[in-house]
């Protein structure tokens, strides 16, 4: 029979490891059912007639005549799988309508973690590198834009992506056009 020394550091070791055994099953299971969402919201006005830009298409040479004034894809990417935990689907578009500059999620479905923000890289490689920070995602699922601030250096962008703050990890990531964005 156990002495009751024995019996006590049994129970705190039993109930120590049912903690550690609870942080996955709440960080992979419980979190991703509770942060999923879904967002179809209308692209920005105008971008049904989107035609990219000269500059977005490699080899292309600017001609000496004005921009058009229609809305503009500035560069193209697409959301990449990194693990069966950390993974995305769906394209990510720079564009540019009536004057302003945005990240169009289109048809994505992007694997659900707590606190999901939205950069703009100077990487490709799904590293936040030095970026600027859009704000936490709209949504896990569907077609939404996230603003672009005026001051952001698009020619510095090399991806897009979507970083967990709670745990520090690139959920997905699309990397861009190289070359595509003023």
């Amino acid at each position: 029979m156990l002495g009751s020394g024995r019996r006590r550091w049994l129970l705190v070791g039993l109930g120590a490891a049912l903690v550690l055994a609870a942080v996955p099953v709440t960080a992979f299971v419980v979190i991703p059912i509770f942060a999923q969402s879904t967002l179809n919201e209308p692209a920005p006005h105008g971008l049904a007639r989107l035609s990219p830009s000269a500059a977005a298409t490699p080899g292309a040479t600017v001609a000496a005549t004005p921009a058009p004034r229609g809305p503009q894809q500035l560069a193209a990417g697409a959301l990449q799988r990194i693990d069966t935990v950390h993974y995305g689907s769906g394209q990510v578009l720079v564009v540019e309508a009536d004057g302003a500059r945005y990240v169009r999620f289109q048809d994505v479905n992007i694997s659900a973690a707590p606190n999901l923000y939205v950069y703009l890289s100077d990487r490709r490689d799904g590293a936040p590198g030095n970026y600027v920070d859009l704000g936490p995602v709209k949504a896990t699922k569907g077609s939404f834009n996230q603003e672009i601030p005026a001051q952001a250096d698009l020619a510095k962008v090399g991806s897009v992506v979507l970083w967990c703050r709670a745990f520090s990890v690139t959920v997905t990531y699309a990397p861009l056009q190289s070359g595509g964005l003023t």
